[in-house]
């Protein structure tokens, strides 16, 4: 069981690790976007939804620095820009390494709105001004994939206009992830704060099922870094039949 309980907090620092790097660079790609805004809004008092192209650079320059979030940009609550219903300015890095724009409906009159203001990426971080991270969950795109959505606050002239953060595929996090929960003697996970699994390095542990019930032996460990409410949670083998 010590052997067990060592593995785990090592593996916890790991992840711990990749996250902080993430979240740093995040912060850094806000304040990037904000520079970006202001410059191209000028003179002007306010934001027009052709400003928010001017994103671009940050968002590339943060893909080009990890390889496993596979897109990223800023989301604006309503009346920040020239329309009522908020703004996603949402980059996708291509198989070739370039990054093109999402274009997400927005309209909530119409079929497929992106309600994205109920979000938890969304609503807690404007909330709370504390970063947050939300899945795994189906993605908006409709392509039954799982995905994991980071968010940071972004400001603009000191006040809070929305998030900036990316998305990242659960079947890439796992080339992270899943070596480190190998090293661990038993059946491992990481979970969310709702204490749903993100990766597990067994048939006990599948992506998007709740945890459940844990024989007594088993561990809990929260993953250092930003307060994202993550936890690995492992058991011995033997207990699972």
């Amino acid at each position: 069981m010590s052997e067990m309980r060592g593995e785990v907090e090592r593996a916890s620092h790991a992840i711990g690790e990749w996250y902080a790097a993430i979240y740093r660079d995040l912060n850094v790609m806000a304040l990037e976007c904000e520079h970006n805004l202001r410059d191209a809004r000028g003179a002007r008092s306010e934001l027009l939804e052709r400003h928010l192209r001017a994103i671009q650079p940050a968002t590339a320059a943060f893909l080009a620095r990890h390889a496993i979030p596979m897109a990223a940009g800023i989301v604006l609550g309503p009346d920040i820009v020239d329309n009522n219903f908020g703004a996603v300015e949402w980059w996708r890095r291509s198989d070739s390494g370039s990054t093109h724009r999402l274009v997400l409906n927005l309209s909530p009159t119409d079929p497929g709105f992106y309600d994205f203001v109920t979000y938890e990426w969304f609503a807690e971080v404007v909330s709370t001004g504390k970063p947050a991270i939300q899945g795994p969950y189906l993605d908006y795109a409709g392509m039954d994939k799982y995905i994991l959505t980071a968010m940071v606050p972004l400001s603009l002239d000191g006040v809070l206009i929305g998030t900036a953060g990316c998305d990242t595929e659960v079947r890439d996090l796992e080339t992270i992830v899943m070596p480190i929960l190998r090293t661990i003697p038993g059946d491992a996970a990481l979970v969310s704060k709702f204490d749903r699994i993100v990766v597990g390095n067994s048939g006990r542990f599948l992506v998007g099922n709740r945890v459940g019930a844990l024989p007594k032996d088993s561990i809990r460990w929260e993953i250092p870094g930003p307060a994202l409410g993550l936890q690995l949670v492992a058991t011995p083998r033997e207990m699972n039949y």
